[in-house]
């Protein structure tokens, strides 16, 4: 059975589709890593002024 085009739709969707989600994953993927680091300081730094203010009241108490 002949075929009217040279490539079928599929693999036409495919190939205008897959640039943008490429590029959309490069911006994510270091995105995403900025994010979590990001939160891993903020929490990091979130316990160490818990712990120092709380030290400053034990010696306060004492």
């Amino acid at each position: 059975m002949p075929r009217d085009t040279i490539v079928s739709w599929k693999t036409f969707a495919l190939f205008l589709l897959f640039p943008p989600l490429a590029i959309i994953a490069i911006v994510l993927f270091p995105l995403t890593l900025l994010v979590l680091f990001w939160l891993y300081s903020r929490g990091k730094t979130q316990a160490l002024r818990e712990r120092t203010t709380s030290e400053s009241r034990s010696s306060v108490d004492k």
